[in-house]
């Protein structure tokens, strides 16, 4: 049973020969996402709101929201993809095709695991490698890639949003969701507000955070 959040967004146009592919890695896809997922995430997207396909997998691989973009989404979600899977990836490191047919593994494990271990590895770096096609909402509203924006932070130059908020996660030892949702809400101009309101919330729950969110929103008239 589907379990696709309401499309609220404009549905991206899926050419026939994608037609069941997921956009972020072209795995059969399931769901249909929103992005961004929360409203008042707009604040820091950089192109409308749309609606596009995905596999289970990459529609919920990536909890945070701050994302300037659908590509910078996309490029957290193959973040993610390759640190679950990094045991798979890690076969092409340390063997070729014929060297693992070749092998002298013994034991029905280890024929199993000569049997299917390259075809794995290959599946998993064809998702890693795959570029969804071009984003179109009614043939003529193309939106394309943006160049990454350099953003500065405590006289630091960051490839990216992005690449900030991994830091000040890090850093500050902040609340990775939390964080990420008030930044969404503030907006990348008020991003040393943000981690300010968080370093005083450091050590969260699954029951509370979203208690804490509320709390924030109210203590800055929101």
């Amino acid at each position: 049973m589907s379990h696709d959040p309401v499309i609220k967004n404009p549905l991206i146009e899926i050419p026939f020969n994608f037609r069941n592919s997921c956009w972020f890695c072209g795995e059969p896809n399931d769901k249909k996402i929103n992005f961004p997922k929360k409203a008042y995430e707009a604040n820091i997207v950089n192109h409308e709101p749309i609606c596009l396909p995905s596999c289970k997998e990459c529609a919920g691989i990536v909890q945070r929201g701050a994302f300037v973009s659908i590509y910078a989404y996309r490029d957290a979600i193959k973040q993610a993809l390759i640190k679950k899977h990094q045991k798979v990836l890690s076969i092409g490191s340390n063997w070729t095709k014929q060297e693992l047919a070749e092998s002298e593994l013994e034991g029905s494990a280890f024929e199993g695991f000569k049997r299917s271990a390259w075809p794995m590895f290959e599946m998993m770096q064809a998702r890693i490698n795959y570029k969804g096609w071009s984003v179109v909402i009614n043939n003529d509203q193309l939106i394309e890639e943006q160049d990454n924006e350099l953003f500065e932070f405590d006289g630091v130059s960051y490839i990216c949003l992005d690449d900030a908020v991994t830091h000040a996660i890090k850093t500050f030892f902040l609340d990775e969701q939390l964080f990420t949702r008030v930044l969404s809400v503030l907006g990348k101009a008020k991003f040393s507000q943000t981690i300010r309101l968080c370093r005083l919330y450091p050590h969260l729950t699954s029951k509370n955070r979203e208690a804490v969110f509320l709390e924030i929103l109210e203590s800055i008239g929101l």
